[in-house]
């Protein structure tokens, strides 16, 4: 969707992302300090003579300054410099001294309270001028008329470089924050390929054994066959094995199942050009038996029904699994914990296996959970885009204030390891595209050992951290010139989401026991506590509970659009 697509939406319907997960809680650090009176109530009360001055360029500063009330949460992963705090540090300042735009906290929580806190705050109307919210909670304020039409201040306000970022990809993110034509949500977009699946491998692995990286489904049962029975750590115990797996039957369920064109929870085209549901149709039975046929010869972890995320991150760590399917940015974490445990460890990036036409054709989620949106009586809406006007140009290559944040303030002593990116106001948005720019320029950088190829801001330190050999250089090297370089290879030929409509009357009443039934039985049947005959059972079964009225439910949507 082209900017002129989102600027022209009066014939646009209710649409919402099919999506009940949220991104990560920005989290943040520090001693909380009581807000002002217009902070506690909610609300900023700007002069007259302020809404006068208000104008149209994006970053046109209000003088005098403007009180903007948002919410916080603390967490470990943010840390403030001597002297700073969460209500005042560098950002705060800067969006003060900049725009004058006075940021103040309502409230601050743990990051594991935030949606609690915040669901209180709709449910009794006490809110923030701004909020960052997930889109069961968008859905809710939107049909209790608790938001500001962003319609005008998108149009009027918003920079080249924040359109760019909103409306990457195609805009998918306005369709879950319109309705009537008219925009209710400023989409928190993350990396634009954050959960398409990638396979990685422990070369290591593959080398002490003489093994080649396996292209195919059956190559990879191969070497993850090979990586559970011939001992690739050389300890000589059986304690190794192949592919990694969590109980959310996440990545490395989509790696493998994506090579049958299965592809669990999402709504996909049938050959009649009908909706249906991934996880129902045949191509799921052929991919389930592929895994329970994987997890008898223990090329699964066979304790993966136990395990949760994390644990399987320990084991990675602990060098237990060779073949690890995720995201781009995993080297981070939980790859570079393997070096940890085996200093010579290595883990290469490569495309998830081909099926049985030769072709690959991943699953591409959403890369917006979260929205931002302003208080239906917020006296100056348009804050909230200016805000993210000035954010875009500190964090987007390009933009006229990215010296400020890359060199004087995230590139300074002072804010060393701090993570400021953070500190974000109202709240960090991504640049979807970044991370494939800079991968094609790292890369290039690594093949002529030139780092002046380098020319992203967010990229430059990357490459000075790595060529320094500084703490997650491997992993800035590995995600930003492999596993970049495989979602390259891959191109744009994804399976994306098809549905983009409201969660329906029969969603709302009967999903959660749906997708619970969904998870146990694919579970089983992988496990082998249950044939792959079960599968029938569970389509019949998932139809009856509901899910015949949700296809038919979803197939008037698109009729509709």
């Amino acid at each position: 969707m082209k900017g002129q697509k989102i600027r022209g939406m009066a014939t646009a319907s209710l649409a919402f992302l099919l999506v009940f997960s949220t991104a990560c809680s920005q989290k943040e650090n520090g001693a909380s300090t009581e807000p002002s009176a217009a902070a506690q109530t909610g609300s900023a009360s700007p002069s007259a003579e302020q809404s006068q001055q208000t104008n149209e360029d994006p970053f046109g500063k209000y003088d005098p300054p403007i009180e903007v009330s948002v919410v916080s949460s603390t967490g470990t992963n943010v840390l403030f410099a001597d002297g700073e705090s969460i209500n005042d540090n560098i950002m705060t300042r800067t969006y003060k001294d900049i725009l004058g735009i006075q940021f103040v906290n309502k409230w601050v929580s743990d990051a594991s309270q935030t949606v609690e806190k915040m669901n209180l705050s709709i449910n009794t109307n006490n809110l923030p001028d701004i909020s960052k919210v997930d889109l069961n909670q968008l859905h809710r304020m939107i049909k209790q008329d608790q938001l500001a039409d962003l319609t005008e201040v998108y149009e009027k306000y918003a920079s080249p470089l924040l359109r760019k970022a909103m409306e990457y990809g195609g805009g998918e993110g306005f369709e879950a924050a319109s309705l009537n034509g008219k925009i209710f949500g400023m989409p928190v977009p993350v990396d634009y390929y954050e959960n398409v699946a990638i396979m990685y491998i422990r070369q290591d692995w593959l080398d002490k054994l003489k093994l080649q990286a396996p292209k195919t489904i059956d190559e990879l049962v191969n070497v993850a066959n090979a990586f559970a029975q011939q001992d690739p750590d050389g300890n000589g115990k059986p304690d190794t094995y192949g592919i990694a797996l969590d109980n959310a039957l996440g990545m490395g369920f989509d790696g493998i199942s994506a090579a049958f064109k299965a592809y669990k929870g999402l709504w996909i085209k049938d050959s009649s050009g009908k909706l249906a549901y991934g996880s129902v149709q045949p191509e799921m039975k052929e991919a389930l038996a592929k895994l329970q046929e994987l997890y008898k010869t223990k090329a699964i972890d066979p304790e993966f029904g136990a395990k949760d995320w994390g644990k399987t991150a320990d084991d990675i760590g602990a060098g237990k699994g060779g073949i690890y399917f995720g995201a781009f940015w995993q080297p981070l974490y939980p790859l570079s914990t393997t070096m940890t445990h085996t200093p010579d460890s290595d883990w290469k990036a490569y495309p998830i296996p081909v099926g049985a036409d030769g072709t690959v054709v991943p699953k591409r989620a959403t890369n917006v959970y979260n929205w931002m949106v302003a208080r239906k009586d917020m006296e100056h809406p348009e804050a909230l885009v200016k805000s993210m006007n000035l954010w875009a140009e500190m964090w987007i290559e390009g933009g006229k204030y990215n010296d400020l944040f890359y060199k004087e303030i995230q590139g300074s002593e002072k804010y060393k390891g701090k993570e400021i990116h953070q500190y974000a106001k109202p709240y960090f948005f991504d640049d979807p595209g970044k991370n494939m720019v800079i991968g094609k320029q790292f890369k290039a950088a690594m093949e002529k050992d030139d780092g002046s190829l380098v020319t992203h801001p967010d990229g430059q330190w990357k490459w000075e951290a790595y060529k320094n050999n500084e703490p997650n250089g491997w992993a800035f090297m590995k995600y930003l010139s492999e596993s970049e370089s495989v979602l390259e290879q891959y191109g744009e030929n994804y399976v994306h989401q098809a549905f983009l409509g409201a969660p329906t009357d029969t969603m709302v009443k009967r999903l959660a026991n749906l997708n619970k039934i969904e998870s146990e039985t694919f579970t089983k049947i992988i496990m082998g506590n249950a044939g792959i005959d079960e599968f029938d059972k569970f389509v019949k079964q998932w139809n009856q509970l509901g899910g015949e009225n949700i296809t038919e439910e979803v197939n008037a949507w698109a009729a509709s659009k």
